[in-house]
Formats: structure tokens, sequence, C-alpha cells
């Protein structure tokens, strides 16, 4: 997944140059470096989520962002705390309110709107539930669980994804005046100087926060990205700044000068050096942190070029609007890219639609941003804070409303009559089949009632294995394997299930076939990580992956299981060495070095093969073509088969291969809808309404690659809850 897209540039944007206090102890009055420094941040986002190539690092902007608004929001605080000796919370938060949520209520509201008419319905419900959290500043919470979740794997970016550095910036604007109401005490009572005391207080919230962010970037990079855990540090650095407000302007121009140049130098290596596969944050994010103090705090006092064109008026145009041009300019290239270009728009479509962000961010400002921020009706707090309440609540409520209402298609019961893969055996209403059964192609069983398809396109990824709900599979962050069992719990003959999603898919109809024989099943399945003894990924590593497999490998070894059952979507892996060559051969020997020393003991090796790659997300084309489901039929050469599962299988003594896959493709058509049941949810995994409806031939196949390997047990096929 792409350095989270969304991410990128906003935060600051919004926070506007606050007067002054005294010259002596507060940042400056207007600074129109700062704005130029927006202008920068803003710009360098832009252009990253335009696509354009020479500004990999422009996601970094979002940094800057967050560095000038903990500078300009403490200064805010620390002018009231010496002239009050206290913070009015009431009055920051009405002034926060209402200047940030008109703009962000707005486009909220276009965004919901503009995604109904051009996103698939199937976007509808996940877009709606981004907007309620992005409504209540928790959007970046929801985005890093996103960003670990199996379900969400094949996700595209949310068209409100950018709100999750105002989210953080909020959050943070709940801590930090609470925390300075402690120092403003402790000033009274102890009779300290502000400054330093204020720095003791910030130090307590940014050094946990950097060490935090250390940690997490290199053990749980996805969810550190959004995780405000993760982020505060970089807002304590700019509170910093204007802690030591009284000493910036004693510096010499000169040294003021070179702060800024160094500054400038750090900002713009973030910008171009730095790339999406950049660990982030953490370390890397010291580059526009440190960068944007130095220039914030060379800019009281020094000159040059560089700080000229910082101030210059286009730049401080283009800063003026940074906020809005953050919110607007994100949904746009969304929309294009997804509703119009199906998410593969081109850089002319992208820049174009950065482009109108430009009227469209100058429109929201003056007719909506600045209107309401000085209209004399807010002037009061009490309905500053009514503002912001309601703005905040009726589009929360808004976007639940429509979550709720959303159309609800009734599930059809798949334990009444025939339905899915049965449909296409030659007697559906059989008991069993034999292992060798070819499905019969019976055109009916390609044409759905849009009423009755199951599961609804609408709710097709949550269709899923139950070892979901019960936190069996493991996401893609944790090591650790997580052991569950299925089956017959009694059963004396063991069957382990090992793998990726592809393995864990397969559980439902697995746990009912084992259960009906007696057998107990032992599942071990972890996400986007293949059960083989190869790295699966270059550069950044998936170290959890190999960890989680190693100890995968020794419980195997412990449990001596009668049979292992192997499933995988990787088709390559990475070989060792400085060449880091890849291809199917390493993942092959992958295989190899984990099967063999299992089979050796007696252990019965089965690798279920992997189902086709569509070429498109079958439940939205569904979604959108249910009159006629089948223009979402695919040929099955288009689908990367199992060559590593089969190379494996060849060089295993007494491993075998179970495929199921010419009912989910008969007769080389991949099919979208099998006898009114829904065949594919995110991704390439079939859903769980699938893999019961396969319940007969599964049985078969497994039954005869067991044969002769663990005692033989009838059952008659069951639709067992999986």
């Amino acid at each position: 997944m792409r350095r989270v897209p969304a991410p990128g540039t906003r935060a600051a944007a919004q926070r506007d140059t606050q007067r002054p206090a005294t010259p002596a102890t507060a940042p400056t009055g207007f600074r129109p470096d700062i704005e130029g420094l927006r202008a920068v941040a803003v710009l360098s986002v832009m252009a990253y989520h335009a696509g354009l190539p020479f500004v990999p690092g422009g996601f970094s902007g979002v940094d800057v962002f967050f560095v000038l608004s903990g500078f300009l929001i403490t200064g805010q605080l620390l002018k009231e705390v010496r002239s009050t000796g206290t913070v009015d919370l009431p009055a920051f938060y009405g002034r926060r309110f209402k200047r940030l949520l008109p703009a962000a209520t707005l486009v909220l509201a276009f965004t919901a709107v503009a995604s109904w008419l051009l996103l698939p319905s199937t976007r509808w419900r996940e877009m709606w539930g981004d907007v309620a959290a992005s409504a209540l500043y928790v959007v970046n919470w929801r985005l890093a669980d996103r960003s670990t979740d199996y379900l969400a794997e094949d996700s595209q970016p949310s068209p409100v994804q950018h709100y999750w550095s105002l989210a953080v910036e909020e959050q943070f604007y709940l801590l930090w005046p609470l925390v300075l109401l402690g120092v403003a005490m402790v000033v009274r009572r102890q009779r300290t100087r502000l400054g330093p005391t204020a720095v003791g207080g910030l130090l307590l919230i940014g050094l946990p926060s950097f060490a935090w962010s250390l940690w997490a970037t290199a053990h749980t990079p996805e969810s550190a990205y959004f995780v405000t855990t993760t982020r505060l540090w970089e807002l304590v650095v700019g509170a910093v700044v204007a802690c030591g407000a009284g000493f910036w302007p004693r510096l010499r121009r000169p040294a003021a000068s070179g702060l800024v140049l160094l500054g400038v130098v750090l900002v713009l290596a973030g910008f171009f050096l730095v790339t999406p596969a950049t660990p982030w944050p953490g370390s890397a994010a010291l580059l526009p942190t440190l960068g944007t103090a130095m220039v914030v705090a060379g800019g009281v006092s020094g000159g040059g070029v560089l700080l000229a064109g910082l101030r210059s008026a286009p730049m401080v145009w283009v800063g003026g609007l940074s906020y809005s041009l953050y919110l607007w300019h994100w949904p746009l290239v969304v929309l294009v890219d997804q509703g119009l270009f199906d998410g593969d728009a081109p850089l002319w479509a992208t820049l174009l639609a950065v482009l109108v962000a430009v009227p469209a961010a100058w429109a929201g400002h003056r007719l909506v941003e600045n209107p309401v921020r000085f209209a004399p009706a807010f002037k009061r707090t009490r309905n500053a804070l009514l503002l912001g309440a309601g703005l905040t609540g009726v589009t929360a409520a808004a976007a639940l409303v429509a979550i709720g209402s959303q159309r609800t298609e009734p599930a059809v019961d798949l334990t009444v009559g025939h339905h899915g893969a049965e449909q296409l055996l030659p007697d559906p209403g059989a008991g069993t089949v034999p292992a060798d059964v070819e499905p019969v192609v019976r055109p009916e069983a390609f044409a759905a009632d849009p009423a009755s398809i199951t599961p609804a396109p609408t709710t097709a990824v949550e269709d899923v294995p139950p070892t979901h709900a019960r936190g069996c599979h493991v996401t893609q962050e944790s090591p650790d394997p997580v052991e569950c069992r299925f089956g017959d719990p009694e059963g004396d003959v063991v069957v382990a299930v090992a793998g990726d999603s592809k393995a864990d898919q397969w559980l439902p109809a697995l746990d009912d076939w084992a259960r009906r024989r007696g057998y107990l099943v032992v599942s071990y399945t972890k996400s986007s990580c293949t059960w083989a003894d190869a790295p699966l990924t270059q550069h950044k590593g998936y170290a959890s992956c190999m960890a989680w497999g190693a100890g995968v490998r020794e419980r195997l070894t412990a449990l001596e299981p009668d049979v292992l059952v192997v499933s995988g979507g990787a088709h390559v892996a990475f070989a060792g060495g400085e060449t880091r060559e890849y291809g199917v051969e390493p993942l092959v020997a992958g295989y190899e070095r984990n099967w063999r020393p299992l089979a050796e003991r007696g252990t019965r090796v089965v690798a279920l093969l992997d189902v086709p790659v569509p070429p498109t997300k079958v439940y939205e084309c569904v979604a959108e073509h249910r009159q006629d489901v089948t223009a979402c039929d695919w040929p099955a050469a288009e689908g990367k088969g199992s060559p590593p599962l089969r190379g494996a299988v060849d060089r295993v003594e007494d491993a075998t291969v179970v495929d199921l896959n010419d009912f989910l493709c008969p007769e080389g058509t991949c099919r979208a809808v099998v006898g009114g049941v829904l065949t594919y949810r995110q991704g390439a995994h079939v859903t769980a309404s699938w893999v019961r409806s396969m319940q007969k031939v599964l049985d078969a196949r497994f039954d005869a690659a067991l044969e002769g390997h663990v005692p033989a047990r009838g059952g008659e096929a069951g639709g067992g809850e999986g």
C-alpha cells in the first residue's frame, strides 16, 4: 500500500497567524514567511497527490503543517497565560470551531454527495463512516485500524482520508491546553518562568511520543502513519520554538539567515529525497520538522533571498488559502481517479483536479470561511461553541443516518434448496459426489435475481470466515501465531491449516468436513503471509511474517499433525543475498523447506490451490451490473495460477494437490455469480457463502487426497456454520 496517499497536507494550513503578544515574549506578529511555508507545504502535498514523480516525499508537507500549528497555537496560549494567568478553554475551543469547522463541514458535505453520485454503491457505507469519523475528529484512528485490517486490504483511499491530520491536531488541542493550565498553576505557585516550565510540560508529551514513533514506525508502520501518539512530538517541536520566542530575536542576522538556509534544505530534502518506501514518521520525519522549526526560528530576524521568496505576495496568497486548498484538492483527486477513471486516472486528469481545487478553495474561503469566522454573532464564545457542536453533530448524524438507511438486502438461506456451486453438480440433490465430479454448465445458474444475490454486493466484504470474529487471523503487524481449533475438538486425527487469507477463506468448509469425520482442525493464518520459508517482500521486508512463519514451524513440529493443508496467494518470493533476486523458484524452495520435515515424519501435505485473481473488483462490478451479472465474468486464463504450490508438491514426497477452481471457472470462464451466490469479495478472496456451497465437492476431494493416509470416515455433506 502506497504511503497512505490521502495523508498529506493540511494541518497547519488551517492555523491562522494570530496577532502577536509582545515582541520579546511571543511569536512576532503576522509572519508572511510562515504563510510562505504553508504555501510550500500545501503545494508539495498537492503535487504528490497529483502523482508528479519528482516530489516523491511531498507527503511530508503535512509534517511542516504540524510544526507550524504547534508553534502558532502555543504562541496564542502563552500570550493568554501571560495576560490572564490561565487559559479560557471555552473561548479557545470557540475560536477553533469557527476557524476550522465551516470549511471542513462544507467539504465533507460536498464529498459525501459527490461520492454518492460518482463512486460505486459498494463504497458508500465505508465512505459515510469516514465522513462521520472526520466530523468527530477521530478518523485517524479509524484509518489506522483499517490499515491493518485484512478486510480492507484492497480498499482504495477514502475521499476524506486527508482529514486524519486535522484529527491529530484537534486531539493535540484537547491535550496541550490542559497541560498548559497545569503549567500556569505551577508558575503561579512556584514563581517559575513560564517559557521553561512550558517546555518541561511539552517534553512530557513530546519525548514519549517521539520514542513511540520510532518503535511503532519500525514495528507497526501502517498504523503508525495515522495515530496521534506517533505525531504529537511534531506539534511539540513547533510549540517549543514558540516557548523560545524571547530568544530568537536576539540571533544575529547572519546566524538567523544560516538557520533559515539549513531549515529550507532539510524541508526540501524531505520533499525530494524521501520516498513512499521510507518508514514514516520516525527518525526520517526529523527532516521536515526540524527544518520547519529552523525556518520559523530564524525567520524572526533573518533575511536573504529565501525569506524574501517565502514572504513574496504569491506565496503569501497561496499560504492564506492553504487550509482550503488542503481540504478541497484531495477529494477532487480521488473522485476524478476513482469515479471517472476507475482508479487509473492519467496524470493530466489528476493535475486538472488539483487545479480545480484552487477556485474551489478561493470560493470556500471567501464565501464560507471568512464570513463565519468574522461574523459578529460568533464573537460570543457561547455562539461559537454552539456553532461547532451543531456542525459536528449534524454532519456526523447525517452520515450515520445514511449508513442506517442504506438498503439492506435479505440474505438467502443457503441451507434451503440448492445454491452456488451445487447448481453445477450433475445431481444437485445428491448427498455426496465423487472426487472426479465435473461441473455441468447450466445457463440458468449464472442468471441471478438482482434482489437475491448472496451476499449482497454492498456487504460482500463482510462475508468472511469465523476466524475474524474469533481473532484467529493474525494481522500484518503481529509476529505471534494464534492457534484456533475447528472441527471435532475430541478428534484423534489432527489437520493443521497454515497460510495467509487464501488458506483462511476455506475454513468454513474445512470445519464442517472435519467435524463430520471426527477430525480436529488447528489453524494458523496471517494476513498476506504465505507459510513459506522465504521473504515475500523486498527492501522494507515483512519481518513479522518471517517471525510468524518461524513460530508456526515450531508449533507444527511439536504438534506432528496427520495432515497439513497449505494455501497461499503469493506468486513470487525473494532470494537471499545482495542480488535480492525474486521469482517463483525462491517461493517453491521456501515451501519445500517448511513441508519436507513434516512430510518425512508422516504428515500428509495437501496444497489447496489458490483461486484465480480477477482483473477487477467483482463485487463492485456486480453492484453496477445487477441486471446482467454475466458482464462481470472473465477468462480464467487472465488470472494467476498456483505454480509455486504445484512446484513444491512435485518436490515433496507424500504431498498432493486439491484443486477446486473448476467449479469457480467452469469451461474456462470465471463466474461472478453462480446459483445466486456472489463468488468473490475483496481482492481475490472468495466469499464464505461460496465456500459453503462448495462443501460437497470439497468433502469428496479432500477425502480422496487423504485416502490411505488417515482413517476413512464417512459423513453426509452438511451445511454447518463454519
